[in-house]
């Protein structure tokens, strides 16, 4: 009898595999004879044969040859054709009430809303307008760029002329309706029936509201004239709420986006001359104690100083070519897009934002800096930034904001992130994800809507006592900086090689493997000296890398340590047994994070989650001393530094947009609004808000890390 455990029987054949038979094999041979005999029976055709089957189908075979030929033909000069019409429609700057048109192979059946005929033959190529979204004949398009010539379907204007009386305006409050071209699936906003058509030029849309009905419902149902600008309101900015300085109509005298440069040329001399009036502290990190300066003191200080500037920059403003008054109520959305981030999708997220805003609130960093269009905007209450780029971006547009709030210029606005370059790390410490999906724009916008203030800490990174730079994310020294350093010569030296975010990783894994082998920084301990918060760090031996970093994403998704709520952290420095004690990483608690690795091999475990990097040490301040020539980077800027001293110090907190997913987030968000809107109704000022948001924000997220450094109200000065 067999035990329960059930031992295997000696020489006993395994007890899934069944024992063959005499009918089994019979079956094996009736199955081959099968085979062989239809092999046998098998005739390859010769080329005789098929020549003889197209003679005896020639009738068939002709026509369908024929087509075949004919619609090669047409593919190859319709392609040949929307090539040699991309010079005509390239990209430029926007010009006020001009169409925006680009080439676009899209497919299906499509309507010229010029000549209202659909688009069909060689000759007529589909161009449509980045602006109001009408589609037309290349030909059409091409008729109405004429300066003399105004389009039979107007574009959307973004600005009126500061001369319209009420009646006028009352016009320019109107829906704006574009016909047909509608997706056959969309309904209408009046009965709730599909609307939309490919085989006439049926229905309408408005070009600011987005609603879709039909012309009957349109006609019975009485739907108000009145356009209340869909549902973004919020962001958008309306053509009533921003006046031209000219009074000239805008069609005799189109006013380009690249006109507000020249101007923010002349506003910046003026800006200049009140620097004197700066009474900040020689220190960018005092802090709020017991015995200094109260957040009453702070605003009473900061409402003098603007006052003062402002009064001396009001001849400036005059030089700008808008007047922006947004109504009472809103927060308008202003949006700095690299087209040149992600490949094609820079430029579909700038045709796309064009057609949800109004296209003034759109610029484009691949034409032109920041600093105009933050000039153009620096009196417009309520204003929210988008950037839509990488973390450089993202970098140059707070390094801009900067700048004019240190002249009291311009507030502090919120900034959120559209991820669009490869690295993202900021965008996903800030809940926006490692880059753009396939979410729809308009979901997007809701999202931003709805997103929550962070503040997050920034810092002065001076070399010898010189400032050097701004950093946002973190600092490498090491074998992180020089993969990065090389990676970054390579691409400058061949950028066709660098196609897309695949073929970049696999660069990366090049040179990591290549830094693994060869081990330049090797020793990293005797090559370097960190003094953290006036204490000498003691580095552990053995390590390649050092990493100061203001947040937990490093290089593109890397996370270089989990946090664990139920986990304490705690550090013991070599030759010692004192634990150091280390809290909770936050962007804005006023501290930096001091970790170090291995190698590339620990790099590369921590971009799978293998690994964890080795946490130091938090510090307010800290002092690096070079002793050898080595590779640093600050936020993905590598390059090659002699020995020197670098200090890295506190530089003001940025209000930042995080996307909402805790209810704490929800109450900050609606704390926010409720400041917001004792804004607008001037019950408090600007500057008060801001402060006041600060610091409430500071406190909601104070439970995760309670040895955060109270708000810096000087940042406000």
């Amino acid at each position: 009898m067999q035990s329960g455990t059930g031992a295997a029987v000696p020489n006993a054949p395994p007890p899934y595999v069944p024992r063959p038979t005499i009918h089994m094999w019979w079956l094996y041979l009736s199955v081959a004879a099968s085979i062989g005999l239809m092999y046998e029976q098998l005739t390859i055709p010769t080329l005789q044969d098929v020549w003889t089957a197209i003679d005896d189908f020639w009738w068939v075979n002709v026509p369908i040859l024929t087509l075949v030929g004919l619609l090669f033909v047409y593919v190859s000069v319709r392609r040949l054709v929307y090539f040699f019409s991309k010079p005509t429609f390239r990209e430029g700057p926007y010009v006020l009430g001009r169409h925006q048109w680009r080439a676009n192979n899209r497919a299906g059946p499509l309507w010229c809303n010029v000549c209202e005929s659909i688009v069909i033959g060689i000759r007529s190529y589909v161009v449509s307008c980045d602006i109001c979204g009408i589609t037309a004949h290349g030909p059409c398009a091409l008729r109405h760029l004429r300066a003399h010539h105004q389009p039979k379907c107007p574009c959307k204007l973004a600005a009126i002329p500061a001369s319209c009386d009420a009646k006028e305006i009352e016009e320019y409050k109107k829906h704006v309706w574009v016909k047909g071209n509608i997706d056959p699936l969309d309904t209408c906003d009046l009965c709730g029936l599909f609307c939309g058509s490919i085989l006439a030029l049926s229905a309408m849309k408005c070009i600011w509201c987005h609603r879709r009905v039909h012309e009957t419902c349109f006609e019975t149902n009485g739907l108000s004239s009145v356009c209340d600008y869909g549902p973004h309101r919020q962001l958008v900015l309306p053509p009533t709420s921003v006046r031209i300085r000219d009074a000239r109509p805008p069609k005799s005298t189109p006013v380009s986006l690249s006109s507000v440069k020249n101007a923010a040329t002349q506003a910046v001399k003026h800006t200049m001359k009140i620097t004197s009036l700066r009474k900040r502290s020689n220190s960018t990190t005092a802090l709020v104690t017991e015995d200094g300066s109260t957040p009453k003191m702070a605003i009473q200080r900061s409402q003098t100083l603007q006052a003062d500037a402002l009064s001396q920059t009001a001849d400036a403003d005059t030089d700008l070519p808008y007047a922006i008054e947004p109504p009472v109520g809103t927060s308008p959305l202003l949006v700095f897009i690299n087209s040149r981030s992600g490949g094609q999708m820079g430029v579909y997220m700038l045709r796309q934002l064009r057609r949800w805003l109004n296209p003034l609130q759109i610029y484009d960093l691949s034409v032109q800096g920041p600093e105009a269009a933050l000039l153009q905007f620096c009196k417009v209450p309520g204003l929210r930034i988008l950037v839509c780029g990488g973390d450089g971006s993202v970098g140059w547009v707070l390094g801009a904001i900067d700048n004019l709030s240190k002249t009291h210029v311009l507030r502090q606005p919120p900034v959120g992130i559209l991820p669009l370059g490869t690295g993202n790390d900021l965008a996903r410490i800030l809940g926006w994800g490692s880059g753009y999906s396939d979410q729809a724009i308009s979901d997007f916008l809701f999202e931003l809507e709805n997103a929550h203030i962070s503040m997050l800490d920034r810092w002065r990174v001076d070399l010898n006592g010189e400032k050097r730079s701004t950093m946002n994310n973190y600092i490498g020294i090491g074998v992180d900086a020089q993969v990065a350093l090389e990676f970054h010569e390579k691409r400058e030296r061949s950028p066709s090689l660098f196609v897309n975010q695949f073929i970049n990783k696999l660069w990366y894994s090049r040179y990591g493997a290549k830094n693994f082998l060869t081990r330049t920084c090797g020793n990293l301990e005797t090559k370097i000296e960190l003094v953290c918060d006036d204490e000498v760090l003691q580095l552990p031996p053995g390590i390649e890398g050092v990493i100061i970093t203001n947040i937990t994403s490093f290089a593109g998704g890397s996370v270089l340590w989990h946090e664990d709520p139920s986990e304490e952290y705690t550090y013991t420095p070599p030759n010692s047994t004192t634990k150091v004690h280390l809290g909770p990483a936050s962007i804005q608690d006023g501290l930096l994070d001091i970790v170090a690795v291995y190698g590339t091999l620990h790099l590369g475990q921590l971009q799978v989650g293998l690994s964890k990097a080795l946490r130091l040490r938090q510090a307010r301040k800290v002092q690096v001393r070079l002793i050898e020539r080595l590779p640093v980077q600050i936020d993905g800027e590598p390059w090659m530094q002699d020995p020197c001293t670098m200090d890295i110090s506190f530089h003001h907190q940025a209000f930042m947009m995080a996307r909402t997913t805790e209810e704490r987030d929800t109450v900050t968000r609606q704390v926010g609004d409720v400041l917001d809107w004792a804004g607008n109704a001037n019950i408090i000022t600007w500057a008060q808000r801001d402060i006041l948001l600060a610091e409430i924000t500071r406190r909601v997220h104070a439970k995760d890390n309670p040895h955060q450094i109270p708000m810096d109200p000087s940042m406000f000065n």
